[in-house]
């Protein structure tokens, strides 16, 4: 199963394309934060990087269905290629949300949840390069249980946010509006934490 073919690089050049594009994201949501007043030029940037991300979902599938053999399971494909998009699109999805909500400043919160997102989506970069080398990586299992604790991090971030919307709800317009931005960055750092144990259990299969 791993001894991989010259064809084989595709997929995992792919791989590794399509998380270098959700990391941008990432890293583009977080100059939004400061740039909430003026937030045009990234969205632009993000709905082209989304769109260079559907652009590899599509030709990983296409060449999924084209190779007899694949280097991996077609599932474990499918569901890494799924997994890599979805990061992607829910980063998109929340910065539109913080325009359509008209949001101008970001809370202490929500930085706070955005710089865990950029650490998550680091890592996570790191562990899709791994997938080339499952048997032999030495690092894949330490920074995926690095995630999982950032992510529990985020949690707790998260959880206060919630409670501290609600302990003065005089604002009713503002209590909605951020009750949905922190669900949506949460999703965002939950996103790359699903993708995470996916290759987990990829690299626990070809052990």
């Amino acid at each position: 199963m791993f001894n991989f073919k010259p064809q084989d690089n595709l997929f995992f050049e792919l791989f590794s394309k399509g998380a270098e594009i959700f990391n941008s994201s990432a890293k583009e949501l977080k100059l939004l934060m400061n740039e909430l007043d003026n937030p045009n030029e990234r969205l632009e940037k993000l709905v082209k990087l989304e769109h260079e991300g559907d652009i590899v979902t599509h030709e990983l599938i296409e060449y999924t269905k084209k190779m007899f053999i694949t280097p991996l399971d077609r599932e474990d494909i499918f569901n890494i290629t799924k997994g890599i998009d979805n990061i992607t699109d829910s980063i998109e999805s929340t910065a539109h949300l913080f325009y359509m909500y008209n949001v101008t400043s970001a809370t202490p919160e929500a930085i706070e949840l955005v710089d865990k997102l950029m650490v998550v989506s680091s890592d996570l970069v790191k562990v899709i390069l791994e997938l080339k080398s499952l048997r032999k990586s030495t690092i894949l299992v330490d920074k995926i249980i690095d995630i999982n604790t950032l992510e529990n991090e985020a949690d707790l971030i998260y959880r206060k946010a919630m409670r501290k919307l609600f302990e003065n709800p005089e604002d009713i317009l503002f209590v909605m509006k951020w009750k949905d931005l922190y669900h949506y960055l949460e999703d965002s750092i939950d996103a790359c934490e699903t993708l995470a144990n996916e290759i987990r259990g990829v690299g626990m299969k070809y052990a």
